[in-house]
């Protein structure tokens, strides 16, 4: 049986929850980290579309702000703009290739940033950074990380 089941679906919100906080609390480099559920709603969104991905961004964002603790909210929304924009934008391009891929993940990572600093000067009057160190070196990381998910995708998920 192919697809997303409910099983299958409940697995992967929860790998990836677990899954992010193992990596950025043991496996960091340098105190940076790759953006595992940003890069995972990358794939969703390449592999299914717009609506499963915001679904699973909205719900990592959750996981990501309960994490973080600095502005509920904006996680999820970031989370579920990036699903909503990749997955549109899979109609024009194949973002299952790894050029586009990695150039998507690579400004998405920065747009993320971006964004969610935007909505931290708007909320709380100041501009949410994460430093120089994340801000240069996670679209990086994300770029190496998103082939091996989309791989673990198509083997676990599409088989």
């Amino acid at each position: 049986m192919s697809g997303l089941t409910y099983f299958r679906m409940a697995a992967l919100f929860v790998l990836g929850a677990l899954g992010h906080w193992w990596w950025t609390t043991y496996f960091s480099f340098w105190g940076v980290a790759p953006q595992l559920l940003l890069v995972l709603t990358f794939v969703v969104a390449a592999r299914r579309g717009p609506v499963p991905a915001m679904s699973f961004g909205f719900a990592w964002g959750l996981v990501l702000d309960v994490y973080a603790l600095h502005l509920m909210g904006a996680a999820s929304l970031s989370l579920t703009l990036a699903g909503w924009l990749v997955g549109n934008v899979r109609r024009q391009v194949d973002v299952s290739s790894i050029a586009p891929q990695t150039v998507l993940v690579f400004v998405g990572t920065w747009a993320y940033f971006l964004f969610s600093g935007l909505l931290g000067l708007l909320f709380m009057r100041h501009f949410g950074w994460p430093g120089w160190d994340v801000f240069l070196l996670s679209p990086f990381y994300n770029c190496l990380l998103a082939p091996v998910l989309g791989w673990l995708w198509d083997v676990t998920v599409e088989s």
